[in-house]
């Protein structure tokens, strides 16, 4: 099973460091900065071969030049088509399906990797999976789309493709996990909280706390989530925009 290492970057933000146990090659998500990466290859005797973006902001790319430049070989760097251009270094131009896991050319820690177009947050966001026994995704690295307990701004998309991307990154088993770009959970969980008063789930999960929350869990947050727990388009729209000023 892949080793999933997040890496705190700059002030709120995660990527992710991901190699196969016993092996030296390695591949990370969301490179925000290069420091922190570079750093956490080096202490455990890594190799960097390849860099997955889930879109083009730079508080998610602003690493993968450095990175590259200082690999020792050939790295590879994932993007949807629609960032062409956007993302640095961009080699490979993922035509992932809207809504639906969709089979890559790349195998990470020795697993095939699929992905899924989820706009909402950009036109090109991305979310990459990793499989296991029988092709069954058990890890998806959602980016800014889905955070712990909330989602991301609509910068670039409308309410109807961020419920339908919510909807299809939950739509998976209970226990799929979920890796974010922000540690914004507790933040969210007061949001939640204060448009599901009554919900226990909400409650529990912003009393258990911590400083680190990802990943969490489909199941989590079909019981926690107020944007994944919105019934309609509308609702969602009304509390993204609730959520912009809170």
């Amino acid at each position: 099973m892949p080793i999933i290492q997040p890496i705190p970057c700059l002030k709120d933000n995660y990527a992710y460091l991901i190699h196969a146990p016993g092996q030296t090659d390695a591949v990370v998500v969301d490179p925000s900065e290069a420091a922190p990466v570079a750093a956490a290859l080096k202490e455990r005797g890594l190799s960097l071969v390849g860099i997955l973006a889930t879109h083009h902001h730079q508080d998610h790319v602003g690493g993968v030049a450095a990175l590259v430049a200082a690999a020792g070989g050939p790295v590879w760097v994932a993007a949807h088509a629609l960032d062409r251009s956007r993302v640095p270094e961009q080699t490979v131009f993922v035509e992932a399906a809207e809504h639906q896991l969709t089979p890559t050319t790349l195998v990470v820690a020795g697993v095939p990797l699929l992905a899924m177009h989820i706009p909402g947050h950009t036109r090109g966001a991305i979310a990459w999976a990793l499989t296991g026994p029988g092709g069954i995704p058990t890890d998806i690295f959602t980016g800014d789309t889905l955070f712990g307990a909330g989602c991301g701004r609509l910068f670039e998309g409308t309410p109807a493709q961020m419920h339908g991307s919510l909807q299809a990154l939950t739509a998976g088993p209970a226990n799929v996990r979920l890796w974010f770009g922000h540690e914004y959970t507790a933040s969210n969980l007061r949001f939640a909280a204060a448009v599901e008063p009554e919900n226990q789930a909400v409650r529990a999960r912003a009393e258990a706390g911590g400083d680190r929350t990802t990943p969490t869990t489909v199941g989590l947050e079909r019981e926690t989530n107020p944007f994944v727990r919105a019934g309609s388009v509308d609702e969602l729209a009304a509390r993204r925009a609730a959520k912009d000023k809170f």
